[in-house]
């Protein structure tokens, strides 16, 4: 926590340098000076790269703890940006080059830092609108060799063209099961067609059939009467028919 503390008190301190270097220019802004003299240059690279070791100095409890603690947004971005590439570079072992760019009120630091594994730059950019130099921005980022450049094209393209292989594998697949869709369909028709064929015939039928039978049955019996009787079977009027019991035909 000793520790922690410290490293925090030292990246107040170095943005307060900064601050400060910015009111020993207040006059020459005031006096609408576009260009940096040679000690303000100085002064920026100087409280630049003490923020930078101050920063690549923090363990991962250490960045774990300041992002729990400080809700500053340039000490947030800085501390975040240096964890992005913390495992990749290794240890900080020194600065070796620093360059300033001045765009209007802006004033862009950039330092070429060596580590373990690789190389990086960080940028840091300062604001000088308000009339003192306020710390805008701090990204570190890793310089890649072109071999290792390459390398990540190559690992990209393959990883795209491999997705692009799988979409195409799993289209291939549903397209391959239309054919089972068509058959269920054909099986599902074909049930529905032995369900309707294996519904019985309506009664109408059976009753006009009785109808029929019961005309015949009448005409007959008309006919038959008509005959005992000597007359015609236009006077006979048929009210209902009855079944009678077998035995009294027998006996008749």
């Amino acid at each position: 926590m000793k520790k922690f503390r410290g490293l925090l008190l030292a990246l107040m301190m170095v943005l307060c340098t900064v601050g400060l270097a910015g009111c020993a220019s207040e006059t020459a802004l005031k006096d609408d000076v576009k260009t940096l003299t040679e000690d303000q240059v100085a002064g920026y690279k100087t409280s630049v790269a003490q923020t930078i070791q101050t920063v690549v100095a923090f363990t991962d409890d250490d960045i774990e703890q300041f992002l729990a603690q400080v809700t500053d947004a340039f000490s947030v971005s800085a501390v975040e940006s240096w964890k992005g590439i913390k495992e990749e570079v290794g240890e900080f072992q020194e600065i070796t080059e620093q360059a300033a760019e001045e765009n209007g009120n802006k004033v862009t630091i950039i330092s070429k830092i060596v580590f373990e594994k690789a190389t990086a730059n960080a940028e840091m950019v300062l604001d000088r609108s308000t009339g003192t130099e306020v710390a805008e921005s701090l990204t570190f980022s890793v310089n890649y060799s072109m071999a290792e450049t390459m390398k990540q094209a190559g690992l990209n393209t393959l990883m795209g063209i491999g997705i692009v292989f799988l979409m195409l594998v799993f289209l291939s697949l549903v397209i391959s099961q239309f054919k089972h869709i068509s058959k269920l369909e054909a099986r599902y028709a074909k049930k529905e067609e032995k369900a309707e064929a294996s519904v019985p015939a309506a009664p109408v039928q059976a009753a006009e059939e009785e109808l029929v039978d019961d005309g015949e049955l009448v005409a007959v019996i008309a006919a038959a009467i008509a005959a005992s009787e000597n007359t015609s079977t236009d006077s006979f009027v048929v009210r209902s028919i009855k079944k009678s019991n077998a035995r009294r035909w027998k006996r008749a």
